[in-house]
């Protein structure tokens, strides 16, 4: 027990839950980890954002010189599975969490993980293999390695963290005491094929998000450990060097930004009058809503009986004056024989839906009713089973026009008017590369088969690209004259998503909402940009004085209004909101009053994304502070 296995990964496991809490990204995520550290190539200067190239030759990690008072934790060169302060390795994987992960290292004769021989000059490294593999587990995959680091060492004295790699992309843990629901401080780190010093600020670590916010006190830090994850991965990566460092040799601040005067967009609002019916009922019931996050809509999270949101809930959310609930959840979950009847070819399979679809949406049918709140069913896919491959397939078209007749059939006999069909929210939202020609073909069908059955009830209809706006504004609306048409808003992205682990953002901390010059600075590292920001996220920030503005949201927001306001047809924000790690209360507060205020200009209703959570309105059952004002509840 000494080495192996010594890092406490319960059922509820830190990776579950961080996992769980990208639910709340509305974007797409990165092929590579996005990284929070100065990362510096031994044997090339080349771009940092790329990964390295096998074919350079490695320079030896002995030439890299040892950090100016820095403190070495580990260099590995006694082969051991000890390290120099006296605590030792160990593995961790996710079989306990129904996972088939496997982490493998060099042993000693009682099971230990110890080092290995390494190429780079140097005897040896901590070097781990894995395969990662789901298994029957929900979310992504993981493994992980690390050591404990004994409380007479005092991590206070030091700045940050430098090591060196090779290999597979992955995440550094700087686990401390005071976080006890697991959402640790960390930062990711690229895929390199070729030996790579990292330097970590301990300023720019973050935590995954999901959890209590807890600043980052390095004289509590308990271990220091490593993870890597990702379904289907088989890859390997060593480490060696591993120094606490002080500030002298973190990377020097380079001013490499100007203060500008904020941007001033005002656009010229024309007439934005929608004199049909269907507006009036889209004010009527769509307006002041919200999402409930982080449950039917993840990968896997079929209903088996337990409400993580409930009656209670909708109760709060009416006596703190929001009108509807939107609720995400994955339809085509329920279909018991999906994948049969999506690859029979005789036509003879029908499909079957399980009965506990309804057990769920008929309980928030009921208590939406009860206190006078209206109910979107959204066809959610967090599987992203909807995607390039699947678009182009006609019995899997077939089948999600069969969900949705199946759901239509069950509340046809309805006389709500306050239910609402979503199709499907965000189609292919991990790539977003799904075509709209493809996905107006997906849509029309399931209006199809939604009409066959119930001509009543209304259904709203989001573009592809994560329901851009551009999209929409380019498109002739369908025939059908009871479809309500929704967007998703985040911009500025790089405010609403600072510190969000799971984007390219994830650095990314002290953005202000509405972008002013007195909190801004000539040092995007104060912003959390560094070596290993990719370049579209460098541009967001230091181009930020022209997005940061209240101007800038209602632009986006008019974008689709006018479009609404040609074609007569309703138009609604169905999600926006801002990531409640990396900016302040007050920002945050700011952002959703000017999304809100651009909204009541212009006669769109909206619904917040969510309800708990990264991006919450109710904490502890209470709404947040400022949230009324904000969000015009009273």
């Amino acid at each position: 027990m000494r080495f192996r296995n010594l890092a406490i990964i319960s059922a509820a496991s830190a990776f579950a839950l961080w996992t769980s809490a990208c639910s709340d990204d509305k974007s797409s995520a990165p092929e590579e980890l996005s990284s929070a550290s100065e990362v510096t190539e031994e044997s090339s200067s080349t771009d940092v954002a790329e990964s390295s190239s096998s074919e350079e030759a490695a320079v030896s990690s002995s030439s890299i010189a040892a950090p100016v008072n820095g403190l070495l934790l580990d260099d590995m060169e006694d082969g051991d599975g000890g390290t120099v302060i006296g605590s030792g390795w160990y593995t961790y994987n996710d079989n306990d969490n129904d996972g088939a992960s496997v982490i493998t290292t060099p042993v000693d004769a009682s099971d230990n993980p110890i080092a290995s021989p390494t190429d780079n000059g140097s005897a040896y490294a901590f070097k781990v293999e894995f395969t990662l593999d789901k298994g029957a587990y929900a979310y992504d995959p993981y493994v992980g390695w690390g050591f404990e680091v004994p409380s007479s060492v005092d991590v206070s004295k030091y700045a940050g963290i430098r090591y060196s790699y090779k290999g597979a992309a992955h995440y550094i843990h700087v686990e401390t005491s005071d976080v006890l629901d697991y959402d640790v401080h960390l930062s990711a780190v690229k895929k390199s094929d070729v030996w790579t010093t990292v330097t970590i600020d301990f300023n720019n670590l973050t935590q995954g998000g999901w959890g209590e916010a807890v600043a980052f006190n390095p004289a509590n830090v308990t271990n220091i450990s490593f993870q890597a994850k990702g379904n289907g991965k088989v890859d390997s990566v060593m480490i060696d060097d591993i120094y606490l460092i002080t500030e002298a040799d973190l990377p020097p601040k380079q001013a490499d930004m100007t203060i500008h005067a904020p941007q001033v967009i005002s656009p010229k609002i024309g007439d934005i009058a929608i004199n049909t019916p269907l507006q009036e009922k889209a004010m009527k019931y769509l307006d002041k809503g919200v999402n409930f996050t982080n449950w039917l809509e993840e990968d896997g999270s079929k209903f088996t009986g337990e409400f993580k949101f409930g009656e209670s809930d909708v109760k709060i959310l009416a006596e703190n004056g929001f009108k509807a609930l939107r609720l995400p959840i994955d339809l085509d979950l329920y279909a018991t024989n999906r994948d049969e009847y999506v690859a029979d070819t005789t036509g003879n399979v029908e499909l079957v839906m399980d009965d506990s679809i309804f057990i769920v949406l008929d309980s928030f049918v009921n208590w939406t009713e009860r206190y006078g709140m209206s109910l979107t069913i959204d066809y959610h896919e967090y599987d992203n089973s909807y995607n390039v491959a699947s678009s182009t397939d006609k019995k899997y078209l077939a089948m999600m026009g069969g969900v949705w007749k199946a759901v239509a059939a069950h509340y046809a006999s309805s006389e709500r008017e306050d239910i609402f069909f979503e199709l499907l929210n965000e189609p292919d939202m991990k790539d977003g590369k799904v075509t709209q020609a493809n996905w107006t073909i997906a849509a029309q069908g399931m209006i199809d088969s939604i009409r066959t059955v119930d001509t009543k009830h209304t259904i709203i209809f989001g573009d592809a690209q994560w329901y851009s706006i551009t999209l929409l504004a380019s498109r002739t609306p369908f025939t059908d004259d009871n479809i309500i048409y929704a967007v998703h808003s985040y911009e500025p992205y790089i405010f609403t998503h600072q510190s969000a682990s799971w984007t390219e953002a994830a650095s990314i901390k002290n953005i202000p909402f509405p972008y002013d010059t007195t909190q801004w600075s000539v040092y995007s590292s104060d912003f959390g940009v560094n070596a290993s920001t990719v370049g579209w996220i460098k541009s967001a920030v230091k181009n930020y004085y022209k997005t940061g503005s209240n101007g800038y949201i209602l632009n986006q927001i008019y974008t689709a209004k006018k479009w609404a306001v040609e074609n007569q047809v309703p138009v609604i924000i169905n999600e926006f909101g801002a990531y409640n790690v990396g900016s302040t209360a007050e920002s945050r507060l700011n952002y959703l009053t000017a999304v809100r205020e651009a909204c009541d200009t212009l006669q769109v209703p909206w619904q917040h994304w969510g309800y708990t959570g990264g991006f919450e309105v109710i904490r502890n059952g209470a709404l947040i502070e400022g949230m009324s004002d904000a969000l015009g509840l009273n």
